[in-house]
């Protein structure tokens, strides 16, 4: 089964400000990339759950909070930001 994934214009916009203030940008765009791939596939088995529906997850030097749409078989980033772990 694949989702559809989609990211809020506000979340593409963290995700570039991370990636502009990170040593290595490289890294940040990697990490959104193998997120955009894992949420496609597996969005239940990604990160923590939250609320029902919702989950967080820390990908390397990125971090996304999304929402998953079992329905539609969609996921929607709705925030993303710098890991803690980065």
């Amino acid at each position: 089964m694949t989702y559809t994934v989609s990211w809020r214009q506000s979340a593409i916009q963290e995700a570039a400000a991370v990636e502009a203030a990170a040593d290595d940008p490289a890294r940040v765009r990697e990490a959104a990339a193998r997120i955009d791939f894992m949420l496609r596939r597996y969005p239940r088995d990604m990160g923590e759950s939250r609320e029902p529906g919702f989950r967080i997850w820390y990908e390397d030097v990125l971090g996304v909070y999304y929402r998953i749409n079992e329905t539609n078989l969609r996921v929607e980033v709705l925030y993303a930001g710098p890991s803690r772990r980065g």
